[in-house]
Protein backbone atom coordinates (compact mmCIF):
# COMPACT_ATOMS: atom_id res chain seq x y z
CA UNK A 1 0.00 0.00 0.00
CA UNK A 2 1.08 3.56 -0.63
CA UNK A 3 -0.22 6.80 0.87
CA UNK A 4 0.68 10.34 -0.21
CA UNK A 5 -0.10 13.71 1.35
CA UNK A 6 0.24 16.87 -0.75
CA UNK A 7 0.14 20.50 0.35
CA UNK A 8 1.55 23.89 -0.64
CA UNK A 9 2.84 27.16 0.74
CA UNK A 10 2.82 30.50 -1.05
CA UNK A 11 -0.34 30.43 -3.15
CA UNK A 12 -1.49 33.89 -2.02
CA UNK A 13 1.64 36.13 -1.95
CA UNK A 14 2.85 38.57 -4.59
CA UNK A 15 6.49 37.93 -3.70
CA UNK A 16 8.34 34.65 -3.51
CA UNK A 17 7.62 31.19 -4.87
CA UNK A 18 4.75 28.76 -4.72
CA UNK A 19 6.13 25.55 -3.19
CA UNK A 20 4.21 22.27 -3.26
CA UNK A 21 5.34 19.05 -1.61
CA UNK A 22 4.27 15.41 -1.59
CA UNK A 23 5.17 13.19 1.39
CA UNK A 24 4.83 9.48 0.67
CA UNK A 25 4.53 6.51 3.00
CA UNK A 26 4.45 2.81 2.12
CA UNK A 27 3.45 -0.31 4.02
CA UNK A 28 6.44 -2.46 4.94
CA UNK A 29 4.90 -5.74 3.78
CA UNK A 30 4.86 -6.24 0.01
CA UNK A 31 1.53 -5.83 -1.72
CA UNK A 32 0.24 -9.17 -3.06
CA UNK A 33 -3.21 -8.07 -4.17
CA UNK A 34 -4.90 -10.53 -1.81
CA UNK A 35 -6.03 -7.94 0.73
CA UNK A 36 -8.70 -5.38 0.07
CA UNK A 37 -7.01 -1.95 -0.09
CA UNK A 38 -9.57 -0.45 2.29
CA UNK A 39 -8.78 -3.16 4.88
CA UNK A 40 -5.22 -1.86 5.35
CA UNK A 41 -5.04 0.97 7.88
CA UNK A 42 -3.56 4.23 6.63
CA UNK A 43 -0.72 5.73 8.70
CA UNK A 44 -1.79 7.85 11.64
CA UNK A 45 1.29 9.98 12.20
CA UNK A 46 0.22 11.31 15.59
CA UNK A 47 -0.61 7.87 17.01
CA UNK A 48 1.95 5.68 15.24
CA UNK A 49 4.82 8.10 15.95
CA UNK A 50 3.62 9.30 19.36
CA UNK A 51 6.99 8.79 21.14
CA UNK A 52 8.65 11.30 18.81
CA UNK A 53 5.83 13.42 17.41
CA UNK A 54 3.30 15.85 18.86
CA UNK A 55 0.98 18.61 17.67
CA UNK A 56 2.20 22.21 17.52
CA UNK A 57 2.67 23.70 20.96
CA UNK A 58 3.19 20.33 22.63
CA UNK A 59 6.23 18.68 24.18
CA UNK A 60 9.25 20.68 22.94
CA UNK A 61 11.46 17.57 23.00
CA UNK A 62 9.37 15.98 20.24
CA UNK A 63 8.90 16.95 16.59
CA UNK A 64 5.92 19.19 15.95
CA UNK A 65 3.72 17.92 13.11
CA UNK A 66 0.75 20.12 12.24
CA UNK A 67 -0.50 22.69 9.77
CA UNK A 68 2.63 24.79 9.17
CA UNK A 69 0.69 27.95 10.04
CA UNK A 70 0.19 26.54 13.55
CA UNK A 71 3.96 26.02 13.89
CA UNK A 72 5.35 29.22 12.40
CA UNK A 73 3.56 32.03 14.21
CA UNK A 74 4.60 35.63 14.83
CA UNK A 75 8.07 34.89 13.55
CA UNK A 76 8.60 31.97 15.93
CA UNK A 77 8.79 28.28 15.11
CA UNK A 78 11.29 28.36 12.25
CA UNK A 79 13.48 25.83 14.07
CA UNK A 80 10.48 23.50 14.31
CA UNK A 81 9.85 23.73 10.58
CA UNK A 82 13.47 22.93 9.79
CA UNK A 83 13.61 19.97 12.14
CA UNK A 84 10.40 18.36 10.91
CA UNK A 85 11.45 18.92 7.28
CA UNK A 86 14.87 17.39 7.75
CA UNK A 87 13.47 14.49 9.77
CA UNK A 88 11.06 13.72 6.90
CA UNK A 89 13.80 13.83 4.28
CA UNK A 90 16.09 11.72 6.46
CA UNK A 91 13.39 9.12 7.19
CA UNK A 92 12.70 8.81 3.45
CA UNK A 93 16.32 7.82 2.87
CA UNK A 94 17.41 11.09 1.24
CA UNK A 95 20.13 11.80 3.81
CA UNK A 96 20.51 15.15 5.56
CA UNK A 97 21.03 17.92 2.98
CA UNK A 98 23.55 20.44 4.28
CA UNK A 99 23.12 23.11 1.60
CA UNK A 100 20.24 24.73 -0.22
CA UNK A 101 21.21 23.13 -3.52
CA UNK A 102 21.44 19.72 -1.81
CA UNK A 103 18.00 20.33 -0.32
CA UNK A 104 16.48 21.03 -3.74
CA UNK A 105 18.19 17.92 -5.12
CA UNK A 106 16.91 15.76 -2.25
CA UNK A 107 13.37 16.98 -2.96
CA UNK A 108 13.64 16.46 -6.71
CA UNK A 109 12.94 20.18 -7.11
CA UNK A 110 15.60 20.78 -9.74
CA UNK A 111 18.64 23.02 -9.80
CA UNK A 112 18.95 26.58 -8.58
CA UNK A 113 17.97 28.06 -11.95
CA UNK A 114 14.73 26.07 -11.98
CA UNK A 115 13.88 27.36 -8.50
CA UNK A 116 14.82 30.91 -9.60
CA UNK A 117 17.41 31.40 -6.88
CA UNK A 118 19.38 33.88 -8.98
CA UNK A 119 20.15 36.67 -8.34
CA UNK A 120 18.87 36.53 -4.77
CA UNK A 121 21.40 33.96 -3.64
CA UNK A 122 24.37 35.13 -5.71
CA UNK A 123 26.07 36.73 -2.74
CA UNK A 124 25.10 34.04 -0.25
CA UNK A 125 25.95 31.26 -2.71
CA UNK A 126 23.27 28.69 -3.59
CA UNK A 127 25.43 26.15 -1.77
CA UNK A 128 25.25 28.07 1.51
CA UNK A 129 24.87 25.87 4.57
CA UNK A 130 21.38 24.73 5.47
CA UNK A 131 19.70 24.51 7.92
CA UNK A 132 20.65 27.92 9.25
CA UNK A 133 19.31 27.37 12.76
CA UNK A 134 20.34 23.83 13.66
CA UNK A 135 23.98 22.87 14.06
CA UNK A 136 25.07 19.53 12.55
CA UNK A 137 25.66 18.18 16.06
CA UNK A 138 22.26 19.13 17.47
CA UNK A 139 20.53 17.96 14.31
CA UNK A 140 22.25 14.56 14.41
CA UNK A 141 21.25 14.15 18.06
CA UNK A 142 17.62 14.96 17.26
CA UNK A 143 17.46 12.51 14.36
CA UNK A 144 19.42 9.64 15.93
CA UNK A 145 16.27 8.37 17.59
CA UNK A 146 14.57 8.20 14.16
CA UNK A 147 11.41 9.97 15.38
CA UNK A 148 9.51 9.51 12.11
CA UNK A 149 9.89 5.73 12.01
CA UNK A 150 6.99 3.85 13.69
CA UNK A 151 8.05 1.38 16.36
CA UNK A 152 5.52 -1.16 15.05
CA UNK A 153 7.31 -1.17 11.70
CA UNK A 154 4.11 -1.35 9.67
CA UNK A 155 4.96 1.54 7.34
CA UNK A 156 7.77 3.93 6.48
CA UNK A 157 8.25 7.29 4.82
CA UNK A 158 9.54 6.47 1.35
CA UNK A 159 9.72 9.76 -0.56
CA UNK A 160 9.51 13.53 -0.17
CA UNK A 161 9.11 15.42 -3.45
CA UNK A 162 8.66 19.13 -4.07
CA UNK A 163 7.98 21.60 -6.88
CA UNK A 164 9.21 25.20 -6.61
CA UNK A 165 7.40 27.67 -8.88
CA UNK A 166 9.30 30.96 -8.83
CA UNK A 167 7.70 34.31 -9.70
CA UNK A 168 8.82 34.36 -13.35
CA UNK A 169 7.48 30.86 -13.99
CA UNK A 170 4.31 31.68 -12.07
CA UNK A 171 3.69 34.73 -14.28
CA UNK A 172 4.50 32.79 -17.44
CA UNK A 173 2.06 29.99 -16.62
CA UNK A 174 -0.52 32.52 -15.50
CA UNK A 175 -0.26 34.20 -18.90
CA UNK A 176 -1.50 31.02 -20.59
CA UNK A 177 -4.91 30.83 -18.94
CA UNK A 178 -5.11 33.85 -16.66
CA UNK A 179 -6.14 31.62 -13.74
CA UNK A 180 -4.09 31.16 -10.57
CA UNK A 181 -5.88 27.86 -10.02
CA UNK A 182 -4.31 26.52 -13.24
CA UNK A 183 -0.81 27.42 -12.04
CA UNK A 184 -1.59 25.67 -8.75
CA UNK A 185 -2.90 22.57 -10.50
CA UNK A 186 0.13 22.44 -12.82
CA UNK A 187 2.40 22.10 -9.77
CA UNK A 188 0.03 19.54 -8.28
CA UNK A 189 0.08 17.60 -11.53
CA UNK A 190 3.88 17.36 -11.46
CA UNK A 191 3.68 15.63 -8.11
CA UNK A 192 0.72 13.52 -9.21
CA UNK A 193 2.70 12.39 -12.27
CA UNK A 194 5.43 11.04 -9.96
CA UNK A 195 2.80 9.19 -7.93
CA UNK A 196 1.27 7.80 -11.13
CA UNK A 197 4.66 6.55 -12.28
CA UNK A 198 5.26 4.77 -8.96
CA UNK A 199 1.77 3.29 -9.07
CA UNK A 200 2.95 1.27 -12.06
CA UNK A 201 4.13 -1.38 -9.58
CA UNK A 202 0.48 -2.25 -8.93
CA UNK A 203 0.34 -0.99 -5.34
CA UNK A 204 -2.93 0.78 -4.56
CA UNK A 205 -1.99 4.41 -4.00
CA UNK A 206 -4.06 6.83 -1.94
CA UNK A 207 -3.41 10.56 -2.43
CA UNK A 208 -4.85 13.18 -0.07
CA UNK A 209 -4.55 16.89 -0.63
CA UNK A 210 -6.03 20.09 0.68
CA UNK A 211 -8.78 21.73 -1.35
CA UNK A 212 -7.26 23.94 -4.07
CA UNK A 213 -8.44 27.43 -3.24
CA UNK A 214 -11.76 26.06 -2.01
CA UNK A 215 -12.55 24.30 -5.31
CA UNK A 216 -14.88 21.28 -5.19
CA UNK A 217 -14.70 20.04 -8.81
CA UNK A 218 -11.52 18.59 -10.34
CA UNK A 219 -12.69 16.12 -12.99
CA UNK A 220 -11.99 18.41 -15.96
CA UNK A 221 -8.44 19.17 -14.80
CA UNK A 222 -7.73 15.50 -14.04
CA UNK A 223 -9.09 14.43 -17.43
CA UNK A 224 -6.65 16.78 -19.17
CA UNK A 225 -3.81 15.51 -16.99
CA UNK A 226 -4.56 11.82 -17.63
CA UNK A 227 -6.09 11.66 -21.13
CA UNK A 228 -5.61 7.89 -21.52
CA UNK A 229 -6.86 6.87 -18.09
CA UNK A 230 -10.32 6.01 -16.80
CA UNK A 231 -11.46 8.41 -14.10
CA UNK A 232 -14.32 7.56 -11.78
CA UNK A 233 -15.90 10.58 -10.16
CA UNK A 234 -16.98 10.03 -6.59
CA UNK A 235 -18.45 12.44 -4.12
CA UNK A 236 -17.92 16.15 -4.87
CA UNK A 237 -18.84 18.39 -1.97
CA UNK A 238 -17.40 21.09 0.33
CA UNK A 239 -16.30 18.33 2.73
CA UNK A 240 -14.75 15.91 0.20
CA UNK A 241 -14.02 15.57 -3.51
CA UNK A 242 -13.00 12.03 -4.47
CA UNK A 243 -11.76 10.46 -7.72
CA UNK A 244 -10.28 7.13 -8.84
CA UNK A 245 -7.80 7.16 -11.72
CA UNK A 246 -7.18 3.77 -13.40
CA UNK A 247 -5.16 2.47 -16.31
CA UNK A 248 -4.24 -1.21 -16.36
CA UNK A 249 -2.44 -2.07 -13.13
CA UNK A 250 -2.14 1.58 -12.13
CA UNK A 251 -4.67 2.94 -9.68
CA UNK A 252 -4.76 6.22 -7.77
CA UNK A 253 -7.40 7.04 -5.19
CA UNK A 254 -7.48 10.81 -4.92
CA UNK A 255 -9.22 12.81 -2.19
CA UNK A 256 -9.36 16.59 -1.73
CA UNK A 257 -10.37 17.69 1.77
CA UNK A 258 -10.54 21.08 3.48
CA UNK A 259 -8.13 21.41 6.41
CA UNK A 260 -6.37 18.24 5.35
CA UNK A 261 -3.12 19.56 6.83
CA UNK A 262 -4.73 19.47 10.29
CA UNK A 263 -6.29 16.03 9.95
CA UNK A 264 -3.78 14.00 7.90
CA UNK A 265 -0.21 13.72 9.20
CA UNK A 266 1.33 13.20 5.76
CA UNK A 267 -0.40 16.33 4.45
CA UNK A 268 0.82 18.19 7.55
CA UNK A 269 4.41 17.12 6.84
CA UNK A 270 3.97 18.26 3.22
CA UNK A 271 2.75 21.62 4.50
CA UNK A 272 5.80 21.90 6.77
CA UNK A 273 8.34 21.07 4.06
CA UNK A 274 6.68 23.48 1.62
CA UNK A 275 6.74 26.28 4.17
CA UNK A 276 10.35 25.61 5.17
CA UNK A 277 11.54 25.75 1.55
CA UNK A 278 9.57 28.91 0.87
CA UNK A 279 10.95 30.59 4.02
CA UNK A 280 14.49 29.75 2.94
CA UNK A 281 13.86 31.18 -0.54
CA UNK A 282 12.49 34.36 1.03
CA UNK A 283 15.57 34.61 3.27
CA UNK A 284 17.72 35.04 0.18
CA UNK A 285 15.29 37.45 -1.48
CA UNK A 286 15.09 39.65 1.63
CA UNK A 287 18.84 39.56 2.22
CA UNK A 288 19.53 40.61 -1.37
CA UNK A 289 17.43 43.77 -1.07
CA UNK A 290 18.36 44.63 2.51
CA UNK A 291 22.05 44.79 1.57
CA UNK A 292 21.12 47.39 -1.06
CA UNK A 293 18.50 49.39 0.82
CA UNK A 294 19.57 50.19 4.40
CA UNK A 295 16.81 49.95 6.98
CA UNK A 296 14.48 47.95 4.73
CA UNK A 297 12.22 45.67 6.76
CA UNK A 298 11.94 42.09 5.45
CA UNK A 299 8.67 40.82 4.04
CA UNK A 300 6.81 37.52 3.92
CA UNK A 301 5.47 38.58 0.51
CA UNK A 302 1.74 38.70 1.23
CA UNK A 303 -0.29 41.38 -0.58
CA UNK A 304 -0.52 44.35 1.82
CA UNK A 305 3.09 44.23 2.99
CA UNK A 306 4.30 43.18 -0.46
CA UNK A 307 3.13 46.51 -1.86
CA UNK A 308 5.17 48.32 0.78
CA UNK A 309 8.22 46.25 -0.14
CA UNK A 310 7.72 46.77 -3.88
CA UNK A 311 7.60 50.54 -3.53
CA UNK A 312 10.85 50.42 -1.57
CA UNK A 313 12.80 48.23 -4.01
CA UNK A 314 11.37 49.33 -7.36
CA UNK A 315 13.89 52.14 -8.05
CA UNK A 316 16.85 49.87 -7.25
CA UNK A 317 15.34 47.04 -9.28
CA UNK A 318 14.91 49.33 -12.30
CA UNK A 319 18.48 50.58 -11.95
CA UNK A 320 19.72 46.96 -11.90
CA UNK A 321 17.61 45.94 -14.89
CA UNK A 322 15.51 43.52 -12.83
CA UNK A 323 12.15 43.43 -14.56
CA UNK A 324 9.23 43.14 -12.08
CA UNK A 325 8.11 40.03 -13.97
CA UNK A 326 11.11 38.28 -12.41
CA UNK A 327 10.12 39.01 -8.83
CA UNK A 328 6.51 40.27 -8.65
CA UNK A 329 3.64 37.84 -9.16
CA UNK A 330 0.81 39.66 -10.89
CA UNK A 331 -1.81 37.60 -9.05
Amino acid sequence: MRWIGIDEAGYGPNLGPLVMTAVQAESISPWTGDDRPDAVAAPDVWIDLAPGVVRAGGDPTRIWVDDSKAILRSGKGRDRLELASLASIHAAGRGIPATLTALLEALGAGAGDEAELSPWFDELEPGARWPWIWSPESLAAALDARPLEPAAGTWRLSAVDAVVVGPARFNSELGTSGLKSDVHFAAFRQLLDRAWERAGDGRPTFVTGDKHGGRHYYLESLSRAFPGAWIDRGRESPELSRYTIRDGARRLELAFRPRADRENGLVALASIVSKAVRELWMDGFNAYWRTRIPGLRPTAGYPTDARRFRLAIEPAAAASGLDPARWWRVK
